[in-house]
């Protein structure tokens, strides 16, 4: 066979190939173009119009309550317990005496002290005497003196460890357990027993920090005992001057009255606090806010299209959220259909606030 003509024949089979894939793709386009394109599905979804309308702030949080003075009572001196003079659970008066250590020792030791004084303030008074005639020098007063003052010390040394040795209440309030009999070896700083007040309690709690500049001393706040449901107003006196860098949150103190003592040291509250009235606030439903990581977002609707927005929340209260910013009023946003919906998503609005029973 001849090159030329072995050349044309390769040319004819690589042209029908050509033809043959060309004929194929175009089959296939045809196909996707038609039973295959996608149309964009429109979501059917109801709405809520935001309006503006009058709100008071309310902040909840957790809070704890705290006697308004607590102490553990421990031994000041080491020594055996001579006698004891309180009942678990009494109530005492600040200056109640509650345990005498033994002192008996102290006490004798403070009586050879005294009678060591007098002697030696009696011979002061002779060798100062004899200074006058020079019958003595300054020096042998000054060692006079020095003992005298010397021995002042110790008797006072002596009553203050007298002292000590009887523990007395250091405020009123209502005494806990001991473990201890009559009799017994206490070691210094043994504990005794605990001296708590329970005719006012404190109250701890935190709010975020966004609030800050709203806490003020003197707000008026209601505490709901966790335990027993009772609820009782209490008064803000402390604010932390720190935010707590870890949590976004300032810690405030509250004092309330518990003379009936319904409320127990210890147990935890829930506080509820008014700090602001705001007359122009937005308030949305819950279901319309999507959490995502470090946002809230919401899907307006602008005309026949679902925007994807942002927004910034406050208290919540009742099915509804306050919501600071990113919504402003005569918006509608998505309450229904959010599984489903992406921004720019097309949108059919069925049914819009009091349509949608709410």
């Amino acid at each position: 066979m001849k090159p030329k003509s072995k050349f044309l024949r390769r040319s004819a089979q690589l042209l029908i190939l050509l033809f043959f894939s060309v004929g194929i793709y175009s089959c296939g386009s045809g196909n996707a173009g038609g039973e295959g394109t996608q149309v964009p599905r429109t979501i059917n979804a109801e709405g809520f119009r935001a309006e503006t309308e009058p709100y008071t702030v309310q902040i909840r949080a957790t809070g704890e309550l705290l006697s308004f003075e607590e102490v553990e009572l421990r031994t000041p001196a080491a020594g055996n317990v001579l006698s004891i003079h309180f009942e678990e659970g009494q109530y005492v008066r600040e200056g109640t005496l509650l345990v005498r250590i033994d002192s008996r020792i102290w006490e004798a030791q403070k009586k050879g002290l005294e009678a060591q004084l007098l002697s030696a303030e009696n011979e002061l008074t002779r060798k100062k005497q004899l200074l006058q005639i020079e019958g003595t020098s300054q020096e042998d007063v000054d060692q006079s003196e020095a003992r005298v003052s010397s021995l002042k010390a110790q008797i006072e040394e002596m009553a203050v460890r007298i002292d000590l040795a009887r523990i007395r209440a250091p405020f009123s309030g209502r005494l806990g357990m001991r473990n201890f009999s009559l009799g017994a070896y206490l070691s210094q700083g043994d504990i005794i027993t605990q001296l708590v007040q329970t005719h006012k309690l404190k109250v701890n709690f935190d709010i975020p920090a966004r609030y800050a500049s709203l806490a003020r001393e003197g707000l008026e706040i209601n505490v709901i005992s966790s335990s027993v449901g009772d609820t009782t107003q209490a008064r803000v006196y402390a604010v932390d001057p720190v935010i707590n860098p870890n949590s976004r949150s300032l810690r405030l103190r509250g004092i309330l009255e518990n003379g009936q003592g319904r409320f127990i040291p210890g147990d935890f509250a829930q506080v509820v606090m008014d700090v602001e009235q705001n007359e122009n606030a937005i308030l949305i439903p819950a279901e319309a806010i999507i959490a995502e990581l470090n946002s809230q977002v919401v899907y307006l609707v602008r005309g026949d299209k679902a925007e994807r927005r942002e927004v910034e929340i406050g208290t919540r209260t009742r099915g509804r959220v306050h919501i600071l910013d990113g919504i402003a009023a005569g918006d509608t946003v998505l309450i229904t259909g959010l599984m489903d919906v992406r921004d720019g998503s097309s949108i059919n609005l069925m049914r819009l606030n009091q349509e949608a029973g709410l």
